[in-house]
């Protein structure tokens, strides 16, 4: 072993010692320290730019996992423990999300930010035309697939969207086409998501009437009806059928009207007093069948029928007023739906009226009534079948043809095209057709027309040819000339003058030719002539005529007058 001097310089020594000791020891190590300021950047689908701070205390290395559409780049700091980088996401073309992470390495030690990005609304539509779609009506299919919220616009009324409460990225959505009764058509469906719209066409065929029974639209219908007749006081009477005083309608008495030469039959109807449930308005059924009885019997023999809810104790007629307005379309309504359930079988020789002769004389009134038609029209479509398509008839104001052409307006809606007629009736002048006695206003006529006597105070004043022409002239310009048809549901010199006082050659004279005159010219203007009889003309029992002056002067005018259609 070596050995030190054993004199040796203090100082040195000293130096010695230091030196020893610095020798001794060594560098302590860096424990490298890595804090990125978040974990997660989420960009737009536009894309865009973001800083990344990075608080370290070692050098760092830097880049994202997806460099195609998403860049790291350095940035300036101000502070030597924090780096900074610019992320760039470029915009996003997809129609999903997409994402992608920044890996930040020092040393050792590894941290990572997640890079999240919307995606670019995205709307698909299969298929985008339907072509030929049943004039029946049907139900379509399209496939949506989208990645945001898409708003769905049918553009046409007919179409309409089945509600769905399905809510994934791809969902079938089922919409409704309507029957079409009149010619094809197109509509569209629009889809919006954002700036994207997809529109889907709807080609429609029209509604295949062939092999149906129910081809004829409203002009033509009319055509078919060569002299109209009403079984009066009868189904109609309160009471029951038989409480006015006539017997039950039989077969056999609609085929006597038909031999006499009328090939359609008006049926005035109650209801109020069948109704078995004031709450649901209820019809009894044995009322029903009653009615299809009736109506069988004329369709049986190729005639048309007209089944109405006629005065029946007046909760309508007298009531077209606000204050009853929603109670009464309620049980409108009601009433008709069963009632055109209960016929929807029959083919197009029935046709459905509203009501009869509306007490409506103001235009307030007027606005009652037309709801009232509205429902009626609703109700009896709603039930489908050949009723969707089914000829009905609608009321003008008291049927009184001044005030129709005053008041009366454009037609309700139907959503069938041409299969409405318009309904007024005429006893113009009362005086000779109707009134029994004398009153203060006016007095009985005995005659009309060339058969008026001269000198007589039975002469009619009032209600001549003239004027007859003039009021079915406004029905034509009104309806006719614009494709409506006009029924004239009832008309006629019904009351019979006898008497020690009645020229009783000259009055039946005057009734078989005001029944030629009005029933020729209704034709003659577009109005489906329907006579009012109660009993008075034909016998109930046999089928015999009574009156051969109203049955002659009747078929002699529906075989002169000619439709205009």
């Amino acid at each position: 072993m070596k050995k030190f001097p054993e004199k040796m310089n203090i100082p040195l020594l000293l130096v010695l010692f230091v030196c020893m000791i610095a020798c001794s020891g060594e560098d302590e190590p860096v424990t490298p320290e890595i804090i990125p300021a978040r974990s997660e950047m989420i960009f737009s689908k536009t894309g865009g730019s973001e800083i990344l701070s990075v608080k370290s205390n070692v050098t760092l290395e830097v880049r994202s996992n997806e460099e195609s559409w998403c860049r790291v780049a350095p940035a300036p700091s101000s502070s030597d423990a924090v780096y900074r980088y610019t992320v760039t996401a470029d915009a996003n073309p997809n129609t999903n999300d997409r994402s992608t992470t920044i890996t930040v390495k020092g040393g050792n030690i590894i941290q990572t930010v997640s890079v999240v990005q919307t995606a670019t609304d995205g709307l698909s539509i299969t298929p985008t035309t339907f072509n030929d779609v049943t004039g029946e009506g049907a139900q379509i299919e399209i496939t949506l697939t989208a990645n945001g919220t898409v708003t769905v616009t049918c553009n046409d009324s007919w179409i309409t969207e089945v509600p769905t409460r399905a809510a994934m990225t791809e969902q079938t959505l089922i919409f409704n086409v309507a029957a079409n009764y009149g010619d094809p058509r197109t509509g569209s469906i629009t889809f919006t998501l954002g700036d994207l719209t997809e529109t889907v066409t709807v080609n429609q065929l029209a509604f295949d009437f062939t092999g149906i029974g129910m081809e004829s639209d409203a002009l033509v219908l009319a055509a078919k009806m060569y002299a109209g007749w009403n079984i009066g006081n009868t189904l109609e009477a309160i009471g029951g059928e038989t409480a006015w005083g006539n017997p039950k309608i039989t077969a056999d008495y609609v085929v006597k009207i038909k031999q006499l030469g009328f090939n359609a039959i008006r049926i005035p109807c109650s209801w109020n007093q069948y109704i078995e449930n004031a709450e649901t308005y209820q019809i009894r059924e044995s009322w029903l069948d009653r009615v299809n009885e009736v109506v069988g019997y004329c369709v049986a023999n190729d005639m048309y029928a007209i089944v109405n809810i006629h005065w029946d104790g007046g909760w309508l007629e007298n009531n077209c007023t606000p204050d009853k307005q929603e109670e009464n379309n309620r049980k409108q309504h009601a009433l008709w739906t069963q009632i055109a359930n209960r016929l929807n079988h029959y083919d197009e020789h029935l046709l459905f009226a509203g009501t009869n002769e509306p007490n409506v004389d103001t235009a307030q009134k007027m606005v009652v009534l037309k709801s009232y038609l509205q429902t009626f029209i609703d109700a009896v479509r709603a039930t489908g079948g050949n009723n969707a398509v089914r000829n009905l008839i609608v009321q003008g104001p008291n049927t009184d043809i001044d005030m129709t052409h005053n008041l009366f307006g454009g037609m309700p809606t139907d959503v069938v095209p041409n299969r409405l007629m318009a309904e007024v009736h005429y006893y113009n002048p009362w005086t000779f057709c109707g009134l029994e006695q004398d009153e203060t206003w006016g007095r009985k006529a005995y005659y009309w027309g060339v058969f008026m006597v001269s000198g007589s105070d039975r002469n009619a004043l009032s209600g001549d040819e003239t004027e007859m022409k003039s009021l079915f002239g406004k029905m034509k310009t009104k309806f006719v000339d614009k494709g409506i048809p006009v029924i004239l549901g009832e008309y006629g010199a019904i009351t019979i003058r006898t008497g020690l006082d009645v020229n009783q050659e000259a009055h039946d004279k005057s009734r078989n030719l005001y029944d030629e005159t009005v029933t020729r010219e209704a034709k003659n203007h577009g109005l489906v002539p329907f006579y009012w009889e109660t009993g008075k003309v034909v016998n109930r029992n046999t089928g015999e005529i009574k009156d051969h002056y109203a049955i002659a002067g009747i078929l002699k005018g529906a075989e002169t007058g000619k439709y205009p259609f």
